[in-house]
């Protein structure tokens, strides 16, 4: 067996470069099996632990590595900041050193033969390499965010790279394969489906004197009113998004009728749905945070947008009541108050809307599943249904600077147009659309739409296409993961949030928080004075909270739709999915 290559080559790959939340492009200087020197527009800090991936042509192999940040160079004449960033890799294993070595070997072959005059020959080299061969490297991932991800050897890799050798693949770990749907039950929170009972109605009378009590204190000056409540320090304004969600609250309204619960909540003033505890300051303080309800459902809000900024202005004003220094504009309470731009001067405590964080964890999500399913996003297309809006707005400029293509499709033909105009210089050729006929051509569909309706169907998508839904009322619809199992759907917007309990039943695990909820608790946890996100997300919001929150030690959630959590095996399915069947 030939020796595998130990050069050092100079070679161009495009590199994926996420550091403390900040997304970027940059391209390899050099490469072997021990580095990787790169140059990218964001720099980083020697001795930081970082964690790389590389893509392989047509190969659903994955290769995580680890290593650290050993040199930082700025370039002096460059007209903007330019990084070589050095990086050593870890001891790899035996079998990650053949996978490695063998892609580099093959690589510094196809160097040798540009070297060649133009001919047969180098055009038959590079056929047969980029175009042919499971093991060319497409693109570098490099990031300080650990994933922590499995290691995964896909079914007949090991024939793949027989001509290497005996390789013992048994000491690899497992795939993960087991289904976790039964966690995506085990929040704190259980729906109580039992039947009427004495103990529902002793339930119901003490909300009923709850929601007095919250009706009360709204005249009480702030002092006052805080002695009948728990003081918080930040609020999240939240809504019921369909009649069906009332009973989360009040249990006993799943046996009325809907015509009763609906004028019952459009006369409804706020209340507190729950405390949020567990979340502590940056000196280590405890503080108590709450979910405070406007009364309105989406189809409500849709139907009188000036009761319905009535009602999010009055549960603001709530919780200043209750002394909250910031509040979080939930799902459509931010979209009915223009982003929060109606409340800004009508209210003393820091407004936010949670858009940047949203936005940040669906582009968070991109880059994880395209981890985890040997998608190269240097030359991948994207699709961002409503990509005009605040959140898809924000996708659309993060994944500009990371895509080869950028399809971004909204109705508001303005904003689109400007929008476009804006992203004419990025690295994505971008282009927009006011319909869906293209979302078929997209290796990555996110969907951040303030359509309240169901606008994603698996007639849209390509095989192995990742989507993304960022919307809230969802935009995709819930049959395709059981109807397209070549498709990964996931539902964005939910984070890991140690530690801190949000006694309230929204679908999620314990330990789990909407992206919109946990952008006012990160905020809240660093000290945040003001408004934070009003209007449109801008994407150094963006980086800036996803930064802040790792640090808090806030984490993507567990990929979920409406089959359960997604298991390693279903990834690697969607990856074999876009594999051309003469190469399995």
């Amino acid at each position: 067996m030939e020796a595998l290559t130990t050069n050092r080559l100079a070679v161009s790959v495009p590199v994926i470069v996420d550091f403390q939340g900040t997304l970027t492009r940059g391209v390899t200087q050099e490469l072997d099996l021990q580095s990787v020197s790169f140059w990218s527009d964001c720099d980083s800090i020697v001795g930081t632990t970082v964690y790389g991936l590389f893509y392989f042509s047509r190969n659903v192999a994955y290769l995580p590595l680890t290593g650290r940040v050993t040199a930082v160079e700025k370039e002096i004449d460059s007209s903007t900041s330019q990084f070589r960033i050095d990086v050593s890799f870890l001891p790899l294993q035996t079998m990650e050193r053949r996978v490695l070595g063998s892609a580099l070997q093959e690589l510094e072959t196809y160097l040798r033969a540009l070297e060649a005059s133009e001919g047969s020959t180098r055009q038959a080299v590079r056929e047969t390499l980029i175009t042919k061969n499971p093991r060319s490297i497409l693109s570098f991932f490099i990031t300080d965010n650990p994933y922590q991800l499995s290691y995964r050897l896909p079914t007949g890799f090991g024939q793949q790279i027989s001509s290497l050798g005996n390789v013992d693949i048994q000491g690899l770990p497992a795939q993960f394969t087991q289904n976790m749907n039964a966690d995506l039950n085990a929040s704190s929170c259980k729906k109580d489906t039992s039947g009427f009972s004495i103990r529902m109605l002793w339930q119901s009378l003490g909300l009923l004197v709850q929601v007095l009590r919250d009706l009360v204190i709204r005249f009480f000056p702030g002092p006052l009113a805080r002695l009948f409540v728990t003081p918080i320090t930040f609020a999240f304004i939240g809504h019921p998004r369909t009649l069906s969600d009332v009973p989360r609250k009040f249990p006993f309204a799943r046996f009325l009728p809907s015509h009763v619960v609906e004028r019952w909540f459009r006369y409804q003033w706020p209340f507190v749905a729950s405390y949020i505890t567990g979340l502590k300051l940056a000196d280590g303080t405890p503080t108590t945070g709450a979910m405070l309800i406007s009364p309105l459902t989406t189809e409500q809000m849709i139907r009188d947008p000036r009761l319905a900024r009535l009602r999010v202005l009055q549960t603001v004003q709530l919780a200043e009541k209750m002394g909250a220094s910031i509040a979080g504009l939930g799902a459509f309470t931010s979209i009915v108050t223009r982003d929060g731009q109606e409340l800004e001067k009508k209210v003393r405590l820091g407004l936010t809307t949670g858009n940047p964080h949203s936005a940040a964890i669906a582009v968070q999500n991109v880059l994880h599943a395209a981890a985890l399913t040997n998608l190269s996003l240097p030359h991948a297309t994207a699709a961002i249904i409503g990509g005009a809006g605040s959140v898809g707005s924000a996708c659309a400029k993060l994944l500009a600077r990371l895509v080869e293509k950028l399809l971004i499709i909204d109705i508001k033909k303005d904003a689109l147009h400007n929008l476009v105009a804006e992203l004419a210089n990025a690295r994505a050729a971008v282009e927009g659309m006011t319909n869906l006929d293209r979302v078929r051509e997209a290796d990555i569909v996110i969907a951040a739409t303030n359509n309240p309706n169901i606008l994603v169907t698996a007639s849209h998508l390509k095989p192995g296409a990742i989507v993304i839904d960022a919307a809230q009322p969802k935009n995709v619809s819930e049959e395709i993961p059981h109807l397209r199992p070549d498709v990964v759907v996931i539902e964005s917007a939910v984070v890991q949030t140690p530690d801190v309990s949000v006694h309230f039943d929204l679908d999620l695990a314990e330990g789990e928080a909407l992206g919109c909820l946990s952008e006012t608790m990160i905020l809240t946890a660093i000290g945040w004075e003001g408004h934070y996100s009003l209007g449109k997300a801008d994407p150094s919001h963006a980086s800036h909270i996803i930064a802040a929150g790792r640090r808090l030690g806030f984490r993507l959630a567990r990929f979920r739709n409406s089959r359960g959590y997604i298991t390693d095996a279903q990834l690697l399915h969607i990856a074999q999915s876009r594999v051309p069947q003469d190469a399995l």
